[in-house]
C-alpha cells in the first residue's frame, strides 16, 4: 500500500500487542487506516506525502489534485521537482533539501503552477516525522489565491484612497485659497465705497461743508446709520469665515468687565430710546476682572444686546446682569428681554450660521443670521459656554459664562468709573490746530474727497497721490510729515511703495499709516512688515484717523 498515514504506520509498529489476538490487532489497524483515509481524502487543504530519502511523492489527496488540475498519476511515484506544479526544478530541489533537514517549515506565499498554466498562491507547511523507521514528510498546502487577491484589492483600495485623499486635500487647499482670495477681494470692494459713504457722512455731521438744518442732519444720520449697519454685516461674514479657517485674531488679557459692559450699552442706547425700551444694568461688584479678549468680549455683548432690543416690542425692558460664581470659577453674563420669545423647536437653530428664524421673504427683522453663531464660537474660544431660556411671548434670557479666577480681582478694585470720561472732546478748534503736511495715497475719488476735506478742515495741508509711483515722486517733492498709504493702487502697490521709501534715508523714519480695505487675517502684519507704522481698516472714523495722526506728529500735545 502506498498510503503513508497513521493507521498504516501503527500496523507496521504494532506487531505484538499484549491481550489482543493477531486478528483483533489487524482489524483495529484496518479500522484506523480507514478512518484516517477518510480524513485524508475529505481534507479541505491539499496534502502531499513525500519520502524523505528519495523525494518521491507517495500519496496526494483529492483536494490538491482539484486545486492544481494534475491527475493522481502525474503526482504519485514522481519526485517533487518532476511535477509541473513545482516549475522551478533547482528551487524545488533546494526546498526538498530544506524539508529533509527541518522538522517544520512554512512558506506563507508560495506560487505553484496549475496544469492550465495559471499560478496558484499557496501557504505551504511541512512536518517531518519518523514512522516505522522511515522519515516521512507531510506537506499541507492551502490555496490562498483568493485571499491574496483580496489583500491586493485592499492594498489597491488603500493606494486609491490615499491618492484620492491627497487629491481632495489639494482641492480643499485650492478651494480655501480661492475662498480667502474671494473674501479678501469682496471685503476690499465693499469697504472702499463704504469708506467714502461713511466719511462724507461724518464730514457733513461735523459741519465740514457748513451747518445743516435739522431735517438734513437727520437724513445724513440715517445714511450713516445704514452704512454702519452694512459694515456690521460685512464684518460678521468675514469673522465667521476667519473662525472656520482657524485664522481668527484672538488675544487674551485682563479685562475690567464693568468698563466693557458700560461701553457696550452705549451702542444700543439710541436704538432702545427709539422704541422706549428700558435698559437696566446690574453687577454685584463693579470691579470684576476677567481674562478675555476685550474686543471680542465687547462684540459678544453688543450682539446679544442688539438682538434683545431688536426683538423686544416698544415699552419693553432689557437687562444686563453680571454674576460671579466662586465655587464654579465662572463669571456669568445674562441678557434678559421682554421680547417675542422663541418656540422650543427653534432653539437648536439659533447658533447655526446663516440661519434666521424668520428667514422668509416676509421676515420682519433685518440681519445676516451670523450674530449668534459668532457669539457661540467666540465664547467657546474663551473656554466658556452659552445657553438660552425662552418662552414664546414672554421674552428670552441669553447667558454665557467665562472662566474666572477670583484671585485676579486682588489689586483691581479701582474706581469702576475709570475711563468714563475717555470720550471727552479732544478736537482743537480753528487756528489752535498745529498744521502738518499729509500725503494721501488713494485712487478712489470719493475717499479722496472725504479724507482731504476733513483733514483740511482740521488745519492740515493735504497732497494727493493716485498711484504708487506718484507717491514716490510726491514724497520727493513735498517732503510730507506723514503719509496715508492705500495698499491696492495702480502701477505700484502700497507695500512696494513703502519699501522703496524706507530704502531712502530721508524717509526711513517718516510715519506711514496704512489705510486699506484689506481686512483679512494677517493683513495688518503684512503692512507692518512692509515698514508701515500703523494700520487702519476701511471704513474708518475720520476722527479716529485724526487722533492717530496727532499721536505721530504731536505726541505730547494736549
Amino acid at each position: 500500500m502506498s498510503l503513508r498515514i497513521r493507521g498504516f504506520w501503527l500496523f507496521r509498529m504494532g506487531r505484538a500487542q499484549p491481550g489482543k489476538s493477531g486478528e483483533e490487532i489487524v482489524q483495529t489497524l484496518k479500522d484506523s487506516e480507514l478512518r484516517y483515509r477518510r480524513l485524508f481524502e475529505a481534507a479541505q487543504d491539499g496534502i502531499l506525502i513525500l519520502n524523505a530519502e528519495t523525494g518521491m511523492i507517495e500519496d496526494v489527496n483529492p483536494y490538491l489534485i482539484n486545486m492544481l488540475g494534475y491527475s493522481r498519476e502525474e503526482f504519485v511515484e514522481k519526485k517533487l521537482w518532476e511535477v509541473g506544479a513545482f516549475k522551478d526544478v533547482e528551487a524545488s530541489q533546494e526546498a526538498f533539501l530544506a524539508l529533509q533537514n527541518e522538522k517544520y517549515i512554512r512558506y506563507e506565499d508560495l506560487p505553484l503552477k496549475a496544469k492550465n498554466g495559471s499560478l496558484v498562491q499557496v501557504e505551504f507547511v511541512s512536518n517531518v516525522y519518523m514512522a516505522g523507521g522511515e522519515k516521512i514528510i507531510q506537506c499541507n498546502i492551502r490555496d490562498i489565491t483568493d485571499r491574496k487577491h483580496a489583500e491586493e484589492n485592499i492594498r489597491q483600495l488603500n493606494v486609491d484612497l490615499e491618492r484620492r485623499v491627497e487629491e481632495r486635500t489639494v482641492e480643499l487647499v485650492y478651494a480655501n485659497r480661492i475662498k480667502d482670495e474671494f473674501l479678501a477681494n469682496m471685503s476690499h470692494e465693499l469697504r472702499t465705497p463704504l469708506n467714502g459713504i461713511l466719511g462724507l457722512s461724518e464730514n457733513l455731521l461735523e459741519g465740514v461743508y457748513g451747518a445743516l438744518i435739522e431735517k438734513q442732519k437727520h437724513t445724513v444720520q440715517v445714511i450713516q446709520s445704514s452704512g454702519e449697519h452694512l459694515l456690521e454685516l460685512i464684518n460678521d461674514i468675514l469673522d465667521i469665515s476667519k473662525i472656520e479657517a482657524g485664522k481668527f485674531e484672538f488675544s487674551l488679557e485682563e479685562v475690567k468687565v464693568d468698563k466693557i459692559c458700560q461701553s457696550s450699552l452705549v451702542f444700543i442706547k439710541q436704538q432702545a430710546n427709539k422704541k422706549s425700551i428700558t435698559v437696566e444694568y446690574s453687577s454685584l461688584e463693579n470691579a470684576f476682572t476677567v481674562f478675555a479678549d476685550p474686543r471680542r468680549l465687547k462684540q459678544i455683548l453688543i450682539n446679544l444686546l442688539n438682538n434683545a432690543v431688536k426683538f423686544t416690542p416698544e415699552n419693553g425692558k432689557v437687562k444686563l446682569e453680571i454674576r460671579g460664581n466662586v465655587k464654579e470659577s465662572q463669571l456669568q453674563f445674562s441678557i434678559t428681554d421682554t421680547g417675542i420669545g422663541i418656540v422650543p423647536e427653534d432653539v437648536p437653530k439659533l447658533f447655526k450660521p446663516f440661519t434666521q428664524l424668520d428667514g422668509g421673504l416676509s421676515r420682519q427683522h433685518e440681519g445676516s443670521g451670523l450674530g449668534l453663531a459668532l457669539v457661540k464660537k467666540m465664547v467657546e474660544m474663551h473656554g466658556g459656554s452659552v445657553e438660552v431660556q425662552s418662552k414664546p411671548g414672554q421674552g428670552s434670557r441669553f447667558s454665557f459664562v467665562l472662566p474666572w479666577d477670583e484671585k485676579i480681582q486682588a489689586g483691581n478694585n479701582l474706581d469702576s468709573l475709570e475711563g468714563s470720561t475717555e470720550m471727552g472732546d479732544t478736537t482743537l478748534e480753528g487756528n489752535s490746530k498745529v498744521r502738518g503736511i499729509v500725503l494721501l495715497a488713494e485712487d478712489y475719488e470719493t475717499n479722496i474727497l472725504a479724507t482731504r476735506d476733513y483733514l483740511e478742515s482740521r488745519g492740515y495741508q493735504v497732497f494727493i497721490a493716485r498711484d504708487g509711483r506718484e507717491v514716490l515722486s510726491k514724497a520727493n517733492e513735498v517732503f510730507p510729515d506723514i503719509i496715508l498709504m492705500d495698499i491696492q493702487m495702480p502701477n505700484l502697490n502700497g507695500f512696494d511703495a513703502t519699501r522703496r521709501l524706507r530704502a531712502d534715508p530721508r524717509f526711513a523714519a517718516l510715519p506711514i499709516i496704512a489705510l486699506t480695505a484689506f481686512a483679512m487675517f494677517g493683513d495688518r502684519e503684512r503692512c507692518l512688515d512692509a515698514g508701515m507704522n500703523e494700520y487702519l481698516s476701511k471704513p474708518f472714523k475720520l476722527k479716529e484717523l485724526e487722533q492717530m495722526i496727532e499721536q505721530f506728529l504731536h505726541p505730547f500735545s494736549g
